[in-house]
Order: structure tokens, then C-alpha cells, then sequence
């Protein structure tokens, strides 16, 4: 249902990292639920000192969209991360290694308003039809 250009478990390429080229993987979903009305991204660190760092958060993409290149604009809304972004902030910890989780949610909800939503796993919880999950480390190696 969800899958990235790296193994599910494995490293994440140095690409993607703040130690690389400080991009977004591409990611690519198939066998979206048909009564699903949109679809939405969350990329957490559930290793960080303070708790679940949040990464990224997409929502509003049409079920339409079946991939997020890491070189295309994206599909849907961006909403707050962590660090007070919209961006995607690549995986970067200060010590030891980290999980990075990717989940990718189908929703019975078409359109979200993203004003205020810091959390969108929390907030959605009740619109969730299905959820597709997968993570990769990292561990600068200084």
C-alpha cells in the first residue's frame, strides 16, 4: 500500500538527510480504499529528545495522486512541523540512531482546513479508514 525508493526497516540514503542533499524521498502508494475522499502524509521521529518530532505533515492530497516525487511540488497542504515549517525537515539527530516513521493515511474526509492542525495523527484519528505505515533509520556517523 506504501513504499519509498528505501527498504521498509533499513538506513535511509544519505540523500535525505541534512547530511546530504537535504531532500524529501519520493513515495509512491497503490490500493488506496475506494471510499477514501482524500489522503494525508505524516513523517515523525518518535526518538527525539523531546518526544515525537514531527517532520512532515501533507493533508488534502486527492486520492487521485498515487506518488510525491521528491523533485515535484506537492499535492495537497503542507501544515506545521516541528520546527515551525511547512517543509520537509530531513532526518538530522544529535546523537545515535533514530526511526523515522511514514505513515500515509486514506481519510473519509475530502478537505481539511489546516489552520491550527499541529498533530495531524491526533486530529484525524476518527476519519481514518485505513493507515499504511512504514519506517527507515538514521544515525549521523560523524
Amino acid at each position: 500500500f506504501f513504499f519509498s525508493f528505501f527498504e521498509n526497516g533499513g538506513e535511509i540514503p544519505i540523500k535525505f538527510t541534512c547530511n546530504g542533499q537535504n531532500v524529501r524521498p519520493s513515495l509512491i502508494w497503490y490500493s488506496v480504499p475506494a471510499e477514501a475522499k482524500s489522503l494525508a502524509i505524516s513523517v515523525t521521529d518518535p526518538d527525539a529528545p523531546s518526544g515525537n518530532y514531527i517532520h512532515w505533515q501533507v493533508i488534502n492530497i486527492p486520492t487521485s495522486v498515487s506518488k510525491l516525487e521528491s523533485s515535484e511540488s506537492v499535492m495537497g497542504d503542507q501544515i506545521v512541523n516541528s520546527s515551525g515549517d511547512v517543509e520537509f525537515v530531513p532526518p538530522c539527530p544529535g546523537s545515535g540512531k533514530h526511526r523515522y516513521i511514514f505513515d500515509l493515511f486514506a481519510l473519509d474526509i475530502e478537505k481539511i482546513e489546516p489552520s491550527g492542525l499541529t498533530d495531524i495523527i491526533g486530529e484525524l484519528k476518527k476519519n481514518i479508514i485505513e493507515k499504511a505505515e512504514f519506517f527507515a533509520t538514521y544515525e549521523q556517523h560523524k
